[in-house]
């Protein structure tokens, strides 16, 4: 630790300097970090086989509209991107349990889905994962 010392003696006289100190056992102090994020706790896997609200509560807490629609994508094609799921499916469920999803379902979800990378439309009405929507429960 670096300090900065001034010291005046019986006299009047000043003395300044600086110098590096270290503790008693000549080891050099851990610096502390100020602030910064948390350490990030690890990313478990969704649990796809959980029912539909227990799922939602569990991993669409918090997330945003695009977020809510890949979670429920995932769980609803398990999540395989290969599956294709109508966006008819998806709103009729979005609905079932729309308490927990925090409101109706809008169209634009998909979208804002879709325009993060998410998950991706090989038919109209039609949405599958693409690979990393798991980045969309952890955003």
């Amino acid at each position: 630790m670096k300090v900065r010392v001034v010291v005046t003696d019986g006299s009047g006289n000043t003395f300044e300097g600086e110098t590096t100190l270290v503790t008693a056992s000549g080891a050099r102090p851990r610096r502390q970090t100020r602030g910064g994020k948390p350490p990030r706790p690890e990313r478990t896997r969704p649990d796809l086989s959980l029912p539909v609200r227990a799922f939602v509560k569990r991993h669409a807490k918090g997330l945003s509209g695009g977020q809510k629609f890949t979670a429920l994508l995932a769980r609803m094609s398990g999540g395989k991107p290969a599956t294709a799921v109508s966006v008819k499916d998806i709103e009729k469920e979005w609905n079932r349990v729309s308490g927990l999803m925090g409101g109706k379902f809008y169209t634009m979800y998909g979208v804002r889905a879709k325009e993060e990378g998410w998950v991706d439309t090989q038919k109209t009405g039609q949405y599958t994962l693409r690979p990393g929507w798991e980045d969309a429960l952890g955003s």
